[in-house]
């Protein structure tokens, strides 16, 4: 099968999103009537190998898997979304001497002549930006195919991070697909399927949106958003208003911020148990103050000369007490 025949290429390949799919364009006069659609396209199916692809001629597809990226119809009148990461793929790209790994695309049903793009669309914008062809492998694949082929690339894909993963998922189930189907594309046993559902399913998407894909957070820290939310400890609206006055940059930052707002600190704790000696305890640390004046003075110089022998000492005593 040309997904087999095609692995390693796939698993190399960085993909990118599509969002919600916008509309096509609009559909023009069919370059020959006679032909079923799609069959124009379809020749390019037949010339094999890799092939320098007009951008202008390619569509989005697919269940959306990366955060912040989305590939816009040139026929539609806006502007493709050029962000940070396209940019940086762009200038890598021209260093490069050009394109190396080619992306995935597969003749459009739709529109004659156009293609549809299962993986690489950073690769399509980066090229789109610098005004060149996109090198690409063009395939007749079907929707479970094209669905696997872009879970293998994701499998193999270090820079998808865990949250984009559960939205993924989500998105591939909301697009018809069934849970086994979810499952296979991801590499995913039924319980990691349920753990990433728990996420999406508790966080509302314009608050992971201010989030951010935080690739070096994994599922711990987003489970324990994902808790307190269900839990009413902190409400979507109360964490967008917090994250608006954290401004912070990072997506990473402004998940820990967030976080760490859900548990207030303690307040330290403080004994006396001499004239000006204060020992304050909080979760982080144990500390003790002793005013070095006044009639504390000596005995302040006599704990500063032994103060080491009495740690010592104490700390033999916990030791033994706790192998008893």
């Amino acid at each position: 099968m040309a997904l087999k025949q095609n692995k390693t290429s796939m698993a190399a390949a960085i993909a990118a999103a599509a969002g919600n799919p916008p509309i096509p364009p609009t559909k023009t006069e069919r370059a020959n009537a006679a032909l079923p659609r799609g069959t124009i396209a379809s020749v390019r199916v037949g010339a094999g190998g890799i092939q320098d692809i007009d951008t202008s001629l390619i569509l989005p597809w697919g269940p959306k898997d990366r955060l912040g990226i989305e590939l816009t119809p040139v026929n539609s009148g806006a502007e493709a979304n050029v962000d940070l990461a396209v940019l940086e793929l762009a200038e890598s790209i021209k260093d490069a001497g050009g394109q190396q790994v080619p992306v995935l695309l597969r003749p459009s049903e739709e529109v004659d002549g156009h293609f549809e793009v299962i993986y690489g669309r950073r690769r399509i914008l980066a090229c789109q930006y610098l005004n060149q062809p996109v090198r690409a492998l063009v395939r007749t694949l079907g929707d479970k195919e094209a669905l696997q082929a872009k879970g293998l690339e994701n499998s193999s894909r270090v820079d998808l991070s865990y949250y984009e993963r559960a939205r993924f998922a989500r998105e591939i189930l909301n697009q018809g697909y069934d849970r086994s189907e979810a499952i296979t594309a991801l590499a995913i046993s039924k319980n990691t399927l349920s753990q990433l559902e728990r996420v999406t399913n508790d966080i509302p998407d314009d608050l992971g949106d201010m989030i951010g894909p935080a690739p070096k957070s994994g599922r711990p820290k987003w489970t324990a958003l994902a808790d307190a939310l269900r839990k009413e400890v902190i409400t979507a609206d109360k964490a967008k208003k917090l994250l608006e006055t954290l401004n912070i940059a990072n997506s990473d930052d402004r998940l820990n911020g967030l976080l760490c707002s859900l548990t207030p600190k303690k307040e330290a704790q403080e004994v006396r148990p001499a004239p000006d000696v204060v020992i304050k305890t909080s979760d982080s640390a144990v500390n003790m103050t002793i005013k070095r004046a006044g009639d504390n003075e000596a005995y302040t110089s006599w704990l500063s000369d032994n103060l080491g022998q009495i740690i010592q000492e104490s700390y033999e005593r916990f030791k033994e007490s706790a192998e008893e």
